[in-house]
């Protein structure tokens, strides 16, 4: 990996990008896998499986000093967090290692493209849902329901941890927008806990992805690096206008803006 070979151009590109893709993160708290991975297969043009990899590195390198910032403020519900990963972990290294051992199959980075997009819209719509005052109310009452069968309780992360890890392994979408959910309904979090735990649990999850990937050769440092980097300041220039904008507000923006991109990688299929 030689840094220097890469022109002016295409790192101030990928710092750009990353001031982006940052700000839209701070602003919602949502959407870095999702836009990352719009960012590098339609403007970087990289093709899916090294699109994957790459933007699970960016998205590990991106959550990691939010990650030891709600570490230290002890908005990381560690008990959560090892059910969770107890199925995620394992889910995310089996399908990682088989998609990254296809890269040489055009017919199977197409059906890999296809399937990203169906994630895409299906964050979307749980996107929509959680963002629904009503549904919102119906999610706490499951939670308290739950609470109190702790076998079920321990099955569901286990089996639905499986399910996520498999996703983020597979696409490098979803930490956000569905480990959210998991963790108000089966735990019954504080917003401040979910936040700090679902950032905790995709920066796991990210990194064995974008460890794995690597290995295979399907990872593009120079993009994953110098977007991160530019990240920082938009993350930073993001979270302060938060705080001024009312919270639903924020959730239909950023839903908005993941629509707009999964469109822009239909038309391109």
């Amino acid at each position: 990996m030689d840094f220097a070979n890469f022109d002016v151009w295409g790192t101030v590109l990928r710092l750009g990008l990353g001031v982006v893709i940052g700000f839209c993160i701070g602003l919602t708290g949502v959407g870095g896998g999702v836009l990352g991975l719009q960012a590098m297969t339609l403007v970087l043009g990289l093709d899916p499986i090294k699109a994957v990899g790459t933007t699970s590195l960016y998205i590990f390198l991106t959550n990691i000093s939010a990650s030891f910032q709600h570490a230290k403020l002890k908005n990381i519900a560690w008990g959560a967090v090892a059910r969770i990963l107890g199925g995620a972990v394992p889910a995310n290294i089996l399908v990682a290692l088989w998609i990254s051992r296809q890269g040489g199959d055009d017919a199977f980075k197409h059906s890999l493209k296809t399937f990203i997009i169906c994630i895409v819209f299906f964050s979307i719509g749980v996107m929509i849902i959680n963002t629904m005052k009503k549904v919102a109310s119906e999610e706490r009452s499951l939670a308290a329901k739950i609470q109190g069968h702790w076998m079920l309780r321990n099955v569901l992360c286990i089996l639905l941890g499986a399910v996520i890890g498999g996703l983020i392994g597979a696409t490098s979408v979803g930490g956000g927008v569905l480990i959210v959910p998991l963790l108000i309904i089966i735990f019954g979090l504080s917003a401040s806990r979910t936040v700090g735990s679902s950032i905790f649990i995709a920066m796991v999850l990210t990194f064995v992805t974008a460890l794995i990937y690597g290995k295979g050769g399907e990872l593009d440092y120079h993009s994953a690096v110098v977007m991160a980097i530019g990240s920082l300041a938009g993350v930073r220039y993001g979270s302060k206008l938060s705080v001024k904008l009312p919270d639903t507000l924020l959730r239909w923006i950023m839903i908005g803006l993941i629509l707009l991109a999964a469109i822009m990688m239909l038309l391109h299929l």
